[in-house]
């Protein structure tokens, strides 16, 4: 991994400089600081702190939990001081680490068939999922045919 990595890394360093140096107005700042970033902190810090926005000096940073959190803001000096040099000039002084929304895991199918299982005795003695959940919708479609009777 040695100077195959090292000549990929400095490859990067000269690009990023490269584009920093130019004053073409297609590129903001905030494109620049947003690559600049995971040259930065790197592909596994990424993951968990994601550069979300430049607001006027200031990189918004949404971070996992507060021990992200923490942690990050213990490097924000380094981090900054990485992405001027990256850069060659200063897009922002200081960082802002916020702590992200949880996301909503989608529902395992095996906790619907639990709830399904529970509401029926009868249906709890069919084996096979799938015959469960046919004999339980045509049971739903019966009921439903009898109370509009």
């Amino acid at each position: 991994m040695g100077a195959w990595y090292n000549s990929k890394l400095n490859g990067m360093d000269k690009a990023l400089r490269l584009v920093g140096k130019l004053k073409n107005e297609l590129v903001g700042d905030e494109e620049l600081a947003r690559a600049a970033w995971r040259a930065a902190v790197g592909e596994r810090i990424e993951k968990n702190a994601r550069f979300r926005e430049l607001v006027r000096d200031r990189i918004v940073v949404e971070v996992d939990d507060r021990v992200w959190q923490s942690q990050m803001h213990a490097l924000e000096r380094q981090i900054l001081g990485k992405i001027e040099k990256l850069l060659g000039r200063v897009v922002a002084r200081q960082i802002e680490y916020r702590i992200a929304i949880p996301r909503i895991q989608p529902q395992v199918a095996g906790q619907v068939e639990f709830q399904l299982r529970s509401v029926d005795a009868e249906a709890d003695r069919i084996a096979d999922p799938g015959l469960r959940r046919m004999y339980l919708k045509s049971k739903r479609r019966a009921k439903i045919l009898k109370d509009a009777i």
